[in-house]
Order: C-alpha cells, then sequence, then structure tokens
C-alpha cells in the first residue's frame, strides 16, 4: 500500500473560471477516463521499500493568513512551507537510520495556470535531501485554480515509478477543486486499480471542513483536519509517525 499527502488550499476565486471542473449542473464525468490517465507508461521493476508524495497546493488562496506556531498570522503558503521541510527531515533522519532500507521522497507542486502543467515535481522522486528540498520550497508561488484529482493522478503515477513496495501519496488541502477531475472520482478509481499500484490516500483539510472531502474518505481514504499551523504540524505528524515511516 502506499500514501498520498496533499498540501492544499481552500482557493479564493481570484484565476480564470474553471474550464473542466465539475459543477452541479454539470453531467456524471466518463470515469473510463480517469481510468486510463491513472495506467502506469510501463511497469516498473518491483523491490522492496517506501516513496512518499508530499504534494503542496500553491493556488491562490495559500496566500491568506492562519495563525502560526508563535501565535501570529501567517500566510498558509508559509506554515505549509514551513511543515514540508519538517517531513523532509523525518524522511532523511529515518533514512540514515534504515541504510539497507530504500527510502524515496518527491515533493510536488499544482495550480491551474496558463502555459504549465497542473501538477509540477519541484523534487523529483529520490533519496530525501534537506538542503534541495529547502531551495525548492523557498520558490513556493501562490497563484492559480485548485486541481486536485490531476494532482493525485501525477503523484500515483510518480509512485508507480518507482516500483517500491509501500507507496504514499500525502494530501493537505483547505479547499475544494475548481478545475479537472473530481478528487472523490480519482479516489475510487485508484482504489480499483491492482493492489501493488494503489497508494493509500490521506487529506489534511487545512482551514476548512473535513466533511468536504467526504467522497474520497468514502472512497478508502483517511481524512484528517487541521485549522492553525499547530494542526497541521500535528496532522502530518500524525501520519508520519504512525503511518508512513513505521518500523517493519
Amino acid at each position: 500500500i502506499g500514501l498520498l499527502i496533499f498540501v492544499g488550499s481552500r482557493c479564493r476565486d481570484n484565476s480564470s473560471p474553471p474550464r473542466t471542473g465539475r459543477t452541479a449542473e454539470a453531467p456524471a464525468r466518463d470515469t473510463r477516463e480517469i481510468e486510463r490517465a491513472l495506467a502506469p507508461a510501463q511497469e516498473a521493476e518491483a523491490r522492496e521499500g517506501v516513496a512518499a508524495a508530499i504534494v503542496i497546493d500553491v493556488s491562490g488562496s495559500m496566500d491568506d493568513r492562519v495563525t502560526d506556531a508563535a501565535g501570529r498570522r501567517a500566510r498558509k503558503i508559509d506554515v505549509a512551507r514551513r511543515a514540508a521541510r519538517d517531513l523532509v527531515a523525518q524522511f532523511a533522519t529515518y533514512a540514515s537510520a534504515h541504510p539497507g532500507e530504500t527510502v524515496s521522497l518527491g515533493i510536488f507542486e499544482f495550480s491551474r495556470r496558463e502555459g504549465q502543467a497542473d501538477c509540477r515535481p519541484i523534487i523529483p522522486m529520490g533519496p530525501p535531501n534537506p538542503s534541495k528540498a529547502d531551495e525548492a520550497l523557498a520558490r513556493l508561488d501562490p497563484e492559480g485554480g485548485t486541481p486536485i484529482g490531476q494532482a493525485m493522478i501525477t503523484a500515483k503515477l510518480a509512485l508507480d515509478a518507482t516500483g517500491l513496495s509501500r507507496r504514499h501519496l500525502l494530501l493537505v488541502s483547505d479547499g475544494e477543486n475548481t478545475d479537472g477531475y473530481p478528487p472523490d472520482e480519482v479516489a475510487a478509481a485508484i482504489a480499483k486499480r491492482p493492489d501493488a499500484e494503489k497508494p493509500s490516500i490521506y487529506f489534511v483539510a487545512f482551514d476548512i471542513e473535513a466533511r468536504r472531502f467526504n467522497g474520497v474518505r468514502d472512497a478508502g481514504g483517511l481524512v484528517l483536519s487541521a485549522s492553525n499551523a499547530k494542526e497541521l504540524n500535528e496532522a502530518l505528524d500524525a501520519l508520519i509517525q504512525g503511518k508512513i515511516l513505521l518500523e517493519k
């Protein structure tokens, strides 16, 4: 199994209207399109180890503010940046303590922007490197819409390419999908994939009601909530220590 980690935002309406997002009036999407998108381009060699994808929402509302660990108002993107740095450090510590185990970590950003892919790797899957991660995370800039479903697909395919046995896709979001595939439909389609491909899906609802992601929960994902920096860090630590980096 694996884990999908998603860091996201509520996305205020500061971008162009959704072009492909589902609305209340829209007909149900042909899920075969999602199923085709989830199929790996080629089968990777299976091997033991842990792979995790941290997917960070950099849409426009990540410029909004929440309470940080010091009780001050801070931009959500800065809170998420610090939380992601802590996660990378935990993975690096684990890798150092388990030299015989393959550990692969990737960091992705996602938003709907003209001329760019919806989900973009800022650190490709590979050994955790805190220095490299610090440089990449410093460049995060909030803008655009929120294509959650496509971000899940991109991260899932990156995990597939590692061939590692324990796959984790971590998703933290304070917002609902505004563009592209609905995340509940993507989660349901992932649940139908062969067991070797399935990542465990975890959403942290950041500054938004967790019930907004009931569809992901119903498809087998775990949804946690966090309203500020302290709660976000606690939720992520619980996932990392209690679900991902467990002693075998």
